[in-house]
């Protein structure tokens, strides 16, 4: 079994352009609204399957003669090329969980920032001569 070590570089890429450019639009928004891993995580999922049913035909085909595509298109190819798919999944998958926990993490800030500003502030004396307080 030959490992695919250029579409699992290639895939890969695909993952740091997907992540650049989510990165890039969150960035132009100033919030966490474009999760680039998760996207990347459908779209493989969506190949994986759409690679998956093409072998399949290929491999029941039964062409009389040899043809180029008989490589790619039996069940050992594909369970070879399963791994390319299958490394970047788990890798966009975690970085889908990070970015997950960082959104849920901007969010409660924003919203303790949102009560700082109405005025649903926690006030502290700090000192009973001056009468000044300390909001958090």
């Amino acid at each position: 079994m030959d490992f695919p070590w250029l579409p699992l570089a290639f895939i890969l890429t695909l993952l740091g352009v997907m992540l650049f450019v989510c990165h890039a639009l969150n960035a132009r928004d100033g919030s966490l609204k474009w999760n680039g891993a998760l996207i990347f995580l459908a779209l493989c999922l969506s190949a994986m399957l759409l690679d998956f049913t093409l072998t399949m035909i290929f491999a029941s085909a039964g062409f009389d003669t040899r043809s180029p595509y008989d490589n790619f298109g039996s069940r050992t190819a594909w369970s070879e090329r399963i791994f390319a798919y299958l490394i970047p999944c788990a890798i966009s998958l975690l970085l889908a969980f990070r970015f997950r926990r960082r959104q849920r993490f901007a969010r409660a800030l924003d919203s303790d920032r949102t009560s700082t500003e109405r005025g649903d502030a926690v006030k502290i004396q700090t000192s009973p001569y001056t009468q000044s307080e300390l909001t958090l």
